[in-house]
C-alpha cells in the first residue's frame, strides 16, 4: 500500500501551491487535446517529466509510473499500428498478405487488402498515447506529492463543490490502490503457473489480452466492495448535511506560484487561440492576412 501514500517532502514541486498544480493539470490536458503534432506533444510531456524530476519521488513510485506509461504507450501504439485505416499508409510488416482472403468471404472479406503493421499507425499511436499519458502522469504526480486534505482544500478554493471535490479525490486515490490490487492478482496468477509477460505473448498481443481479462474481473469486484464501504462511511458521518465545510489547511499563494500560474495560462491561451484561428481559416469561415504567421505556426508546429 506504499503506492497509495503521498510522499510529503520539501522539494520545489512540493512547495508549489496545490491550486496551481490542479490548474496545471487542466492546462496540460487542454494542450494534449489542442496540439496535433506528436513532436509538440512530446515537448509537453518532457515538461511534465521535469516536474517529476523536481518532485524526487521514491524509486518504487517511479517504477510504477514507468510501468503504467510504458504499457499504455505500447498498447495504444500496437492497436493503432495494426488497425490504422486512413490513407496514405505504409505497411512495414504484413501479418496477413494481400489477396489471401477473398473479398466476398463473409465477416473476414475486408481482409482482402491484407493485415499489416503500418508506419503511419505507429505515429498516430504515439500521438494518441501522448495525449493520454500527459494528464495521467501529472495527475499521479499531484496525488503522490500532496496530502489529500490539501487537494480537497485547493478544489474548494477553486470554487468546486465539495461533493465534486470528494469524487475527484476518490478517483485519484483509487488509481494507486488499483495498481496494488492488480499486482496482487498477477502474483496469484503466477503462483498458478501463469506467465503473463512472455516475450512472444506480448509481441503477438494475446498475452496482454489474457492478462487484462484475468485481472479486470477481480479488480471490478474489489472496486465495488470499496465503493460500497466508502459510501456507508460517508453517510454515517453526515457527508452532505451542510453546504459549507471547514478546511483543515489554510493555503496561500506565493509569488513563484503566481508566476508559474501566469506563465502556464499565457502559453495555453496562446496555443488554444492559435489553433482556433487556424481552424477558422481551414474551414473557410474567417481569414485575415495579419494572422499568416499564426497559420504557419499552427500548421507546422502545433
Amino acid at each position: 500500500m506504499r503506492l497509495a501514500e503521498p510522499e510529503i517532502k520539501g522539494t520545489v514541486f512540493h512547495r508549489i501551491d496545490v491550486r496551481v498544480k490542479i490548474l496545471s493539470l487542466f492546462y496540460f490536458a487542454t494542450l494534449g487535446i489542442a496540439l496535433y503534432h506528436w513532436q509538440a506533444l512530446l515537448v509537453v510531456y518532457i515538461v511534465v517529466l521535469l516536474f517529476v524530476a523536481l518532485s524526487r519521488l521514491s524509486l518504487q513510485k517511479l517504477k510504477a509510473m514507468f510501468l503504467i506509461v510504458a504499457l499504455t504507450v505500447w498498447g495504444i501504439m500496437w492497436v493503432q499500428a495494426v488497425f490504422y485505416d486512413a490513407y496514405p499508409r505504409t505497411p512495414l510488416v504484413y501479418i496477413i498478405p494481400p489477396g489471401v482472403v477473398d473479398p466476398s468471404t463473409p465477416v473476414i472479406g475486408g481482409l482482402w487488402e491484407g493485415l499489416a503493421i503500418y508506419y503511419e499507425g505507429f505515429l498516430y499511436g504515439i500521438q494518441q498515447s501522448l495525449r493520454f499519458i500527459i494528464p495521467m502522469t501529472f495527475g499521479l504526480l499531484i496525488f503522490w506529492t500532496e496530502d489529500p486534505a490539501r487537494i480537497l482544500a485547493g478544489l474548494s478554493k477553486l470554487r468546486v463543490h465539495y461533493v465534486l471535490s470528494f469524487m475527484i479525490m476518490t478517483c485519484l486515490r483509487f488509481i494507486p490502490i488499483t495498481i496494488d490490487e492488480a499486482k496482487i492478482t498477477l502474483t496469484s496468477q503466477r503462483l498458478r503457473k501463469y506467465e503473463p509477460f512472455k516475450l512472444h505473448a506480448i509481441l503477438l498481443g494475446y498475452g496482454i489480452y489474457k492478462t487484462t481479462m484475468a485481472v479486470i474481473f477481480p479488480l471490478l469486484a474489489s472496486s465495488i466492495r470499496r465503493a460500497i464501504t466508502m459510501a456507508k462511511s460517508a453517510d454515517s458521518r453526515a457527508f452532505r448535511a451542510y453546504d459549507c465545510r471547514t478546511e483543515l489547511y489554510e493555503i496561500k499563494m506565493r509569488k513563484i506560484d503566481l508566476i508559474i500560474f501566469i506563465l502556464l495560462t499565457a502559453i495555453t491561451a496562446f496555443i488554444v487561440t492559435a489553433k482556433i484561428i487556424f481552424y477558422l481559416w481551414v474551414a473557410e469561415l474567417y481569414y485575415n492576412q495579419i494572422f499568416e504567421p499564426i497559420y504557419w505556426l499552427a500548421h507546422w508546429y502545433l
